[in-house]
């Protein structure tokens, strides 16, 4: 934009003149006929832009199939589906006991609310590989009992599947 104004009014100078001749219609449109042309070269993005913009748009698009497959995790856990749930989990690895406090054991849930926080990258690549997903969860059983969890899941992209996989957790009650 910058250097777009500086551009315009040189052209304004060099394309002005006092006297017209027969001959210089041509001359007259040539500079107005390149300013459009300067407006859209100026417009266009740098190739280093095109490649942040593709690299942004992988990193959000990355970061929002690691917090759907999280989504779609819990949603089976609050349906009581911890066999379906299972699946969801790299390493052939499912939550120890305490690891998710008691999320598993609840039963005949009337609502169940899942808050996330941002997901924090836990490596240097410009699309993360690893991330921290906070969480917060609400849980309401039919009774009318109402339960809170806070914690994280850690996932991590599988390669080879090309899907995001859960491989650790920290879910706990806080004290009120």
């Amino acid at each position: 934009m910058r250097l777009l104004i500086p551009a315009l009014l040189a052209l304004t100078f060099v394309g002005c003149s006092c006297q017209r001749h027969a001959g210089d219609t041509d001359a007259a449109t040539t500079p107005a006929a390149a300013a459009p042309a300067a407006a859209d070269h100026a417009a266009e993005p740098s190739q280093a832009e095109l490649r942040a913009a593709a690299t942004a748009k992988k990193r959000n698009e990355a970061t929002s199939d690691a917090v759907d497959t999280l989504h779609r995790y819990l949603q089976l856990i609050g349906s009581g589906d911890g066999e379906a749930a299972a699946k969801y989990w790299g390493y052939q690895r499912a939550p120890r006991g305490n690891e998710e406090s008691d999320l598993r054991t609840l039963k005949n849930l009337r609502a169940f609310r899942i808050e996330n926080e941002t997901p924090e990258p836990l490596d240097q690549e410009p699309v993360p590989e690893l991330l921290r997903i906070p969480v917060e969860l609400r849980a309401t059983l039919e009774s009318g009992e109402s339960r809170r969890y806070k914690g994280w899941y850690r996932l991590r992209r599988n390669q080879v599947e090309q899907r995001w996989e859960l491989t650790g957790v920290s879910m706990a009650t806080p004290l009120q």
